[in-house]
């Protein structure tokens, strides 16, 4: 036969590698991969790669060529809850794995909340901790003075205030 290897002979057609999102409890990702990864080894699952996306909670992405083997690695394993319906193409695994640019954000600016249960409310930062992932906000559109700490991911700079004006 003309083109086909050993390998290929070994192991029938080559089927397009997919990947494929599993539900998981959230904060159990990890242990859900690791669980994956020891049955696809035990049961020589074709599975080629597991990845636990860092933004993203109570999904673990498993890449292998059909469904039905991805059900197979996740059955019985406690944390893991489904197969979703479809395969994920590789353009949006980079999308979710590309590090996001980091948004500049000091003392005085004006942000908007874009998530929580203060979403679009604006607050002026009083304090900012990016290493620790905290911002104090202290709300404009409130009828008195509230003070709230939120994630830098859960708001947007509107507009920087001009010191001294």
């Amino acid at each position: 036969m003309k083109g086909v290897t050993e390998e290929t002979k070994e192991r029938g057609p080559q089927r397009p590698v997919r990947f494929y999102a599993v539900r998981t409890i959230a904060g159990r990702e990890i242990d859900v991969a690791l669980l994956i990864e020891s049955r696809a080894r035990e049961n020589n699952l074709d599975i080629r790669s597991i990845i636990v996306p860092p933004k993203v909670k109570g999904i673990v992405l498993v890449e292998a060529p059909a469904a039905f083997i991805v059900s197979e690695a996740i059955r019985g394993i406690r944390y893991a809850r489904s197969v979703a319906p479809g395969y994920i193409p590789p353009e949006e695994i980079a999308k979710v794995m590309k590090e996001e640019v980091a948004i500049r954000i000091k003392e005085g600016d004006v942000v908007e909340i874009i998530s929580g249960p203060f979403r679009g409310f604006r607050g002026r930062v009083e304090r900012a901790d990016l290493e620790k992932g905290q911002i104090e906000l202290t709300l404009l559109d409130a009828s008195y003075n509230l003070r709230i700490i939120v994630s830098p991911d859960m708001v947007r700079p509107v507009r920087e205030e001009t010191h001294g004006a």
